[in-house]
């Protein structure tokens, strides 16, 4: 496999880097990552704006915030995969299970665990035309949206636990062929077209009938999300490049996961993928 001479660099200076990504999330239409300074020993905003940065391949755990908000660096330091909290501390910071966000395992009964419990919505998302299905928290769903990226939604029906929404969710997807999901260069294709609102209310309104029909379900109106820190459509689709890795170029804009730049061409890197990394402010 190929490897670029920046990141055979990368991979050799990780080590040194201080900044430890440890949260990205947005607030309204406004994207933060939040990195922890081993250095000065503090927490802080890294500057999205100023594309020039490294970020490493190794990911180790991010720790936690404790209940009075004060952020506490993993103990062990361990390396993670998948999530990008070690066991230990998702266990003390707020799920002992970390398989149950993708498949709970109960309605609570098991675990005790309020967040299992607490009821949980249906949603069909608009990526321009395109459809997916998903389930998410009720008090957090537009956030969830915003980011994913997506263009709009409706929220389609309500379940009482997470466990009977995921189920709701997978019956759903097969029987009226939505998809769970969307390869992210599928995604960022649709970024150099204008959005086709009347396309989008046309599949919607045909699903709403389809819902009602034969579930018996109301989806809530069109709920759209287009103030995104970005303007569309973009000349041509961004190239989704590695997370790790230097990254330097002119920012374009931030919509859902995606960090768009000019680099010889529009690239888009995955925020969602650099919690758990470290960073740099300089280019391997």
């Amino acid at each position: 496999m190929f490897t670029r001479a920046d990141q055979l660099l990368v991979e050799q200076l990780q080590d040194k880097f201080t900044l430890h990504a440890i949260d990205f999330h947005w607030e309204g239409f406004h994207p933060h990552l939040v990195c922890h300074d081993s250095i000065e020993s503090q927490v802080s905003e890294f500057d999205l704006e100023d594309v020039r940065f490294s970020v490493s391949r190794k990911k180790t755990c991010i720790g936690l915030f404790d209940d009075d908000g004060k952020y506490v660096p993993c103990a062990k330091s361990i390396p993670v995969s998948r999530f990008s909290q070690c066991s230990e501390c998702a266990g003390e910071s707020w799920i002992p299970h970390q398989e149950c966000i993708f498949e709970p395992k109960c309605d609570g009964e098991l675990c005790d665990l309020e967040f299992c419990k607490r009821e949980h919505v249906l949603y069909v998302a608009f990526y321009d035309t395109r459809m997916k299905i998903g389930m998410s928290s009720t008090r957090r769903i537009e956030q969830r949206l915003i980011e994913q990226g997506a263009d709009a939604f409706s929220i389609i029906g309500k379940w009482p636990t997470r466990k009977r929404a995921r189920e709701a969710e997978k019956e759903f997807s097969d029987k009226l062929r939505i998809p769970q999901s969307h390869r992210q260069e599928l995604l960022l294709k649709s970024l150099s077209r204008p959005v086709d609102a009347g396309g989008i209310e046309e599949r919607f309104n045909a699903l709403r009938a389809t819902l009602g029909e034969r579930y018996r379900l109301d989806p809530e109106p069109l709920g759209w999300l287009d103030k995104y820190p970005v303007e569309l459509p973009l000349r041509d689709a961004p190239k989704l490049v590695d997370p790790w890795g230097s990254h330097k170029g002119d920012l374009v804009g931030i919509k859902g996961r995606w960090l768009i730049f000019e680099s010889e061409g529009l690239k888009a890197l995955n925020l969602a993928d650099v919690p758990a990394r470290f960073l740099a402010r300089r280019l391997a």
